[in-house]
């Protein structure tokens, strides 16, 4: 491939069984507009639905191009994306999810974030199932698409920043300097642990509004609470993995338990407004930093770290 044939941008995308979901993303990636060239890259997680198969059909007919890696020996977006670093041809990545639809003009705003930064922020509008029932163009209508772009925002300074796992872009030597994603945290927090990693390298990445997807809420009480529980656990394994609770935002453990006790009891009295679910979901917090302060903290049981595995992976990739 010649210079001037080669993707000025990869895009990486994690999938495991994302058959309901992966065919919006693909048409919101397909329909791009001033865009420069760029490749797709679905790192198959070791799907066993049809989400490899709905990608090889729609590469056969796609102007751009979509290429299929497998990276089976771990399960796990970090994993995943690392695996999509190592075989991405451009040294500017972008990083979405399956389950999304990216705006029509992401990779060309994204495009010129690069221009400012070498790593950034994307943002995320939250949609209802509901919302996501429509075509790709009326997905995008809910959040507010639109071609202008906006000028990338510095980012409060933080030691424990946000990072859009979903929707963010770094270029491949900067990922190569920090080495990538932590395979050790699995199911929450390894995008914050990354962000974390960056901030410490010095690199203080803004947000970019323009660069944005309509984000799949996840609506169902047991899971949210699930993930509270999952990603404030992960906070206190940053925490002590590097030293930094003197500047973690989290509330100390036991004034939470207090709010949260007195809360409960002013609900069920009728003295405070009934919000149960908020409730619960504070309460899954405060699980999670009392469990991860005990594992990690009291009994100094931290994981190993698995930080890059993937971005030297052998496994051998499939282009349909």
């Amino acid at each position: 491939m010649s210079a001037s044939e080669e993707p000025k941008v990869s895009v990486v995308i994690p999938c495991f069984n994302a058959e309901r979901t992966i065919a919006d993303q693909l048409e919101a990636l397909e329909t791009q507009k001033d865009a420069p060239k760029f490749e797709v890259l679905i790192i198959d997680n070791g799907s066993t639905d049809k989400s490899r198969e709905i990608v090889q059909n729609f590469a056969k007919h796609a102007s751009v191009p979509f290429r299929v890696i497998e990276a089976h020996s771990y399960q796990g977006a970090s994993y995943a994306r690392n695996v999509g670093v190592s075989r991405s041809i451009a040294d500017r990545i972008m990083f979405c999810d399956a389950d999304d639809v990216v705006s029509q003009w992401w990779i060309s705003h994204g495009n010129q974030c690069f221009e400012r930064s070498p790593v950034w922020n994307g943002a995320a509008i939250l949609l209802s199932d509901k919302q996501f029932e429509g075509t790709v163009d009326q997905i995008r209508a809910e959040f507010g698409d639109s071609p202008v772009f906006e000028e990338p925002v510095a980012a409060a300074s933080s030691a424990f920043p946000v990072l859009m796992g979903g929707n963010f872009g770094a270029t491949k030597s900067v990922l190569q300097e920090v080495q990538g994603f932590d395979q050790s945290f699995f199911g929450a927090g390894e995008d914050n642990d990354l962000g974390f990693r960056l901030r410490k390298a010095g690199y203080a990445y803004p947000n970019a509004p323009s660069v944005r997807i309509g984000y799949r809420g996840k609506w169902d009480s047991k899971f949210i609470r699930k993930l509270a529980f999952r990603q404030a656990k992960a906070h206190t394994l940053i925490a002590t993995r590097y030293e930094a609770w003197s500047e973690s935002p989290m509330p100390r453990v036991h004034r939470e338990l207090v709010r949260v006790s007195g809360s409960t009891i002013l609900m069920a009295l009728g003295k405070k407004e009934r919000n149960w679910s908020g409730l619960s979901s504070r309460a899954a917090i405060l699980a999670g930093l009392i469990a991860g302060k005990t594992q990690y903290k009291v009994f100094g049981r931290i994981p190993q770290t698995l930080i890059g595995v993937g971005m030297n992976d052998e496994d051998k990739g499939s282009q349909p």
